[in-house]
């Protein structure tokens, strides 16, 4: 998934910036649950470039508790991308500062 992800994004990037010309984010979160629990895909306009459905950066095969979990998490990400920050890693200590418990 990671090598789509970065075949994706080297693809569909503007000459390094993730900005449509109105200064938005090309990028938006979209959540939906599995058996394991929440999980969220990450779009580029209609192209879906990151499925996290696992609580990134924590081993095991858990979800996110909540929607708003997932959702909380994908934002970073999408801010992350936003950046130019490549693989947008997501830390234990940023997980813990959303509220998300692994």
């Amino acid at each position: 998934m990671l090598a789509f992800a970065v075949a994706a994004y080297l693809l569909f990037s503007k000459k390094g910036s993730s900005f449509t010309g109105e200064g938005r984010s090309s990028f938006r979160v979209e959540t939906f649950q599995k058996e394991t629990g929440w999980a969220y895909r990450i779009y580029q306009d209609t192209i879906p470039v990151i499925e996290q459905a696992t609580i990134p950066g924590v081993p095991g095969n858990n979800g996110f508790r909540s929607e708003e979990l997932a959702k909380k998490t994908g934002t970073l990400v999408t801010q992350k991308l936003d950046q130019g920050i490549f693989p947008p890693t997501i830390s234990l200590k940023e997980l813990d500062s959303l509220g998300v418990k692994y």
